[in-house]
């Protein structure tokens, strides 16, 4: 089964946060830490930090994957199971997803149900069989083990990004501690959205996801993306990313100057702002383009992603001149 995350990217750029996870700049978490779960992290920073900690609190990674007695008015099912729906709402144990464009439904044993609601046509889908252990909670999960089928949190959680705490939470110095996200590199910033926000086997082709992957970690040890995805595709943001607009990349554009891992999702797709205003601003394109299908009148009626996104594509194609 494919992994079904938000577009928000998993990752933290900027200063949202000053402190994020693992030894140093480029290493990955300690191999002694542990995954501790987002209730000790929001203990810690809610002084410091508030404004990111309730932005991730009503994104869509807080609500990724929920049980249903936690159901409150974030996490709740929208899918109507009196059309036609092919299993009684009594089978579901668990609810993958928000309701903003989809919901999954798994029973107690962890089994994905055969039925997929889509919101956008407020109608059922099929979906195919799939033991959701083995396909779904290594992104659905915070601190997953796959070969124990066992997490520390549902969901994708604080530690889920910013790598397991018990070092950084013990540690007299808490910087020194932890890796600074923002001082990643591009592309091992993208890396920490990669693991989920792709298509790909894991090294030995046993899962759908990176396992073995810790916050800081070079990607590609753990995970082997699909080379040829078609355009516009679901959970393939990544593939396109670095194989079709590598230039971003290399110039310094990660997945985090674009969008919000903590956005409530007031702006679309987690955006930090418009689109337009997003790609115009003077540290990326801002000043730098020509022609009369970028003026500002121009501009008014449409946006960078109607030319250079087709299907939603994270290539950044260049049209065609003529």
């Amino acid at each position: 089964m494919m992994r079904r995350t938000g577009i928000g990217a998993l990752i933290l750029a900027g200063g949202l946060l000053a402190l994020l996870v693992g030894p140093s700049a480029t290493g990955s978490v300690p191999a002694e830490a542990k995954y501790l779960g987002s209730k000790l992290c929001k203990a810690c920073h809610q002084a410091t930090h508030a404004e990111a900690i309730a932005g991730w609190t009503g994104s869509l990674h807080a609500r990724a994957l929920w049980k249903v007695d936690e159901a409150d008015q974030t996490r709740k099912i929208v899918a109507d199971f009196t059309k036609n729906a092919p299993f009684p709402k009594e089978l579901v144990a668990y609810v993958l997803g928000t309701g903003r464009k989809y919901q999954m439904f798994l029973d107690s044993d962890f089994k994905v149900l055969p039925g997929e609601w889509v919101v956008k046509d407020s109608a059922w889908k099929p979906h195919e069989p799939a033991d959701a252990k083995k396909d779904c909670l290594g992104c659905h999960t915070t601190g997953y083990d796959p070969e124990a089928g066992k997490w520390v949190e549902l969901s994708v959680g604080c530690e889920m990004c910013h790598g397991p705490g018990s070092t950084h939470a013990a540690a007299k110095n808490k910087k020194a501690s932890i890796v600074r996200i923002q001082a990643l590199d591009a592309g091992r910033q993208a890396m920490l959205c990669g693991r989920c926000h792709s298509q790909g086997r894991s090294k030995d082709g046993a899962y759908p996801f990176a396992a073995g992957f810790r916050p800081g970690d070079d990607l590609d040890l753990h995970f082997t993306l699909t080379q040829q995805v078609p355009k516009g595709a679901s959970n393939s943001q990544y593939n396109e990313l670095r194989l079709g607009g590598g230039k971003h990349l290399a110039s310094g554009v990660s997945c985090a100057t674009c969008h919000d891992p903590h956005s409530a999702g007031a702006i679309p797709h987690d955006l930090r702002g418009p689109i337009n205003q997003v790609c115009l601003d003077e540290k990326c394109h801002g000043g730098k383009l020509t022609g009369p299908q970028h003026t500002p009148e121009a501009l008014k009626s449409s946006t960078c992603n109607m030319c250079h996104m087709p299907a939603g594509s994270h290539s950044f194609v260049a049209p065609r001149k003529g």
